[in-house]
């Protein structure tokens, strides 16, 4: 039989609003200013968050993090090690401008689904990371 439709799962409006204002409580709580952007898993944005006080780049970055994880269905991060001895392929990404290598973009799986994912910027790599965790532990819990 000739499958014409396929069913995909998304982050509802609801939960990529919980992902923000998660991400930004442990930022809080970090002591530090950050951008969160939630992209379904076709990259629309879904939600997206500055505090006040976050680099006015962050915006941008964040989503290109949200953006790139959803894209590849891997933490952005990953990235930095994989290409560390493919100099022809990073110039090739790199040309892209809707990816990034730089940690705290992560993509979302619910039930073994990928549903969307979580773009944070505005601290270190490290900071980013552990905002966007925070977040989606907390969601799924």
């Amino acid at each position: 039989m000739n499958q014409l439709t396929v069913t995909e799962y998304n982050l509802s409006t609801r939960a990529a609003a919980q992902l923000c204002s998660t991400a930004m409580t442990y930022a809080e709580q970090q002591g530090i200013a950050i951008c969160i952007v939630i992209v379904c898993r076709a990259g629309h944005t879904l939600a997206s968050m500055r505090m006040n006080h976050a680099p006015l780049v962050s915006t941008d970055l964040a989503l290109k993090k949200a953006y790139t994880a959803v894209s590849f269905k891997q933490n952005t991060h990953d990235w930095q090690s994989k290409l560390a001895n493919k100099p022809h392929t990073l110039v090739a990404l790199q040309s892209e401008p809707m990816f990034t290598y730089l940690g705290g973009g992560l993509p979302i799986f619910i039930e073994q689904q990928l549903v969307g994912a979580i773009g944070v910027s505005g601290g270190n790599e490290q900071q980013d990371i552990e905002c966007a965790q925070a977040a989606i532990s907390t969601l799924l819990s």
